[in-house]
């Protein structure tokens, strides 16, 4: 399975961000549903043009699966394609997407900048 992102963008924008327009992504995609199939993986694009793929756009899109999956068999079945040739561009990309899945083990483990101080 495919999963064009560039739908869930905002027109005039080259970045994804918001938790609520990751969960909105999230129900218009069928993640759930994919979820739920054993067998099937699933490549989520990210379009050329793309400048940011922000935590909060992350976690609305993906952190149900991260929960309900483990990291490491969400990993297993969700793949990240990044469109871009422009080679800076996709190492910024993949450190977002890195940070999307520090914010979700975060979560998952009840840490954030609080815990810091306790």
């Amino acid at each position: 399975m495919i999963i064009d992102l560039k739908k869930y963008r905002p027109h005039n924008s080259t970045s994804f961000s918001g938790r609520p327009q990751g969960m909105d992504a999230r129900r218009d995609s069928g993640i759930p549903d994919l979820d739920e199939k054993k067998d099937e993986t699933v490549k989520l694009v990210i379009p050329a043009d793309t400048t940011s793929f922000n935590p909060s756009f992350f976690l609305g899109l993906l952190y149900e699966s991260i929960k309900k999956l483990g990291l490491e068999k969400f990993k297993a079945k969700y793949f990240w394609e990044f469109e871009t040739d422009n080679e800076a561009r996709k190492r910024a990309l993949e450190k977002n997407i890195e940070d999307g899945y520090r914010s979700a083990n975060n979560t998952l483990n009840d840490k954030n900048i609080f815990s810091f101080f306790s």
